[in-house]
């Protein structure tokens, strides 16, 4: 295999390269206490606080069932992380684990695709927090983007450890709002005399948009629940990588679906499902119906941070999985560049940065055309790479292997629905082709690089 090899990488015998983990680059400062709260504040954002209102719309009360299966589907690829994680050990991201599982070809597309899906988020969290922003700030749009933009970016820049501390806090605030939250609705259960059976099978039934519903509902949810892979590639910049990876992918999911399930079935309870509306907080619609003191100025403290967070870990982990990349050859090599004394690779973050006002411009000048292309792509792309782990691990591991088959048939299942779903339907097309692209550049990259095979190093 080509591609740039420093210091911190080695050989196997086999002649694959690896990060040879007695001579790291990247910091190892981040603890404990943050790889748990980035784990759990990388998969709850504004997707539950604000798009949980398409996933009931879609599917009404069923979308229960939606959450419970999106849930399985995250559980098991996590255990399908941890399982690449420590039969890779020293590897890197997951991006370079399905690399060496399944060969050079798969693991480019995979890494451009993961960084196209974060930079792509990251350019829409730009434009919804400076929306959120744009009331009480006195400047031009463009300006507060560029302001938010830069200020993330700087946290980023200036150590690891900065960017653990800063995200520890904005999932302290995200968590401490569900637990509020779910206070608040059995409080609000308990003591007011609310319809709840008319509020769930009142209004149709709890499949009163067909039997099916709650699978065309799962890409949504799916979408809300992306996230929680970020925490290991975070592991990897902490003391003891190995264990802490397999810790918290033993752990996210049962916590995601406690947090999803639990304030969701609430807001069915408090709230007939339809009277809900497509892209407002069916949260603040609850406390709002029950006049609950300064809620619409909570939430919207709530809604910045998720999208601050989501600014903060998509910086963190698209600059780590380009600069991985760099190093083995799959991004231009200037990205590999590390900060003298900083263990950061600051080119990649600030590359990382560029790459996503550039999206969040197109959302201004090409709305119809690029910015459309861009975010219509992020459904098949989810899709692509969380097969790609399944995939690792099941090329990795021949034995105890259902729980792979079953990841797979369950993902298949949420192509299913995408494709049954119209809105979604195209989406999929759409991902289809670029991830056709991506892999035709992946195809040139090896003919130039010299590889004969993409599947062979």
């Amino acid at each position: 295999m080509t591609g740039h090899r420093n210091q911190s990488t080695i050989l196997t015998p086999s002649g694959i390269e690896a990060i040879d983990p007695k001579n790291p680059q990247l910091a190892q400062s981040l603890r404990p206490r943050h790889i748990t709260m980035i784990s759990l504040g990388g998969v709850i954002g504004a997707g539950l606080f604000i798009g949980s209102s398409g996933a009931i719309l879609t599917a009404g009360p069923s979308v229960l069932l939606s959450y419970v299966l999106s849930g399985l589907i995250v559980f098991l690829v996590n255990m399908m992380l941890r399982d690449i994680a420590l039969h890779a050990l020293g590897r890197g991201s997951f991006i370079s684990q399905i690399r060496y599982a399944l060969g050079p070809l798969p693991g480019f597309v995979a890494g451009w695709v993961y960084w196209v899906v974060w930079v792509t988020t990251l350019g829409v969290e730009v434009i919804a927090s400076a929306s959120l922003l744009a009331p009480y700030v006195p400047l031009p749009y463009s300006v507060i983007e560029i302001i938010i933009l830069s200020i993330m970016t700087g946290i980023n820049l200036l150590s690891v450890r900065n960017y653990g501390e800063f995200e520890y806090w904005f999932a302290m605030i995200k968590v401490a709002a569900i637990c509020l939250f779910v206070g608040v609705g059995c409080y609000l259960l308990g003591t007011h005399p609310v319809p709840v059976r008319d509020n769930i099978f009142g209004h149709g039934g709890f499949l009163p948009l067909g039997g099916i519903a709650f699978l065309a509902a799962i890409p949504t949810v799916l979408f809300s629940m992306t996230g929680s892979e970020i925490a290991t590639i975070a592991a990897l910049e902490s003391e003891n990588p190995d264990q802490n990876i397999a810790k918290i992918t033993r752990t996210v999911a049962l916590r995601l679906l406690v947090f999803y399930l639990t304030s969701i079935l609430l807001v069915l309870c408090l709230l007939p499902w339809s009277e809900n509306v497509r892209g407002f907080s069916p949260f603040l619609m609850v406390l709002d119906q029950f006049h609950i003191p300064y809620a619409s100025m909570g939430m919207s403290i709530v809604i910045l941070s998720a999208t601050l967070s989501t600014l903060n870990s998509g910086l963190y982990a698209t600059s780590r999985v380009v600069y991985e990349m760099a190093r083995r050859g799959d991004a231009p090599s200037i990205l590999c560049a590390m900060a003298p004394n900083a263990h950061l690779p600051r080119r990649a973050v600030l590359a990382s940065a560029g790459v996503a006002l550039l999206v969040s411009a197109t959302a201004i000048f090409s709305p119809g055309i690029v910015f459309a292309f861009l975010v219509a792509t992020t459904g098949a792309f989810i899709m692509f790479y969380n097969m790609m782990i399944v995939c690792a691990r099941l090329k990795l591991y021949q034995k105890s292997t259902w729980k792979g088959w079953l990841a797979l048939l369950l993902l298949a299942g949420a192509l299913l629905a995408m494709v049954i779903k119209p809105e979604t339907r195209n989406e999929l097309a759409t991902g289809v082709v670029a991830l056709i692209l991506i892999t035709l550049g992946g195809l040139i990259k090896l003919r130039i690089n010299g590889v004969a095979s993409g599947f062979k190093e």
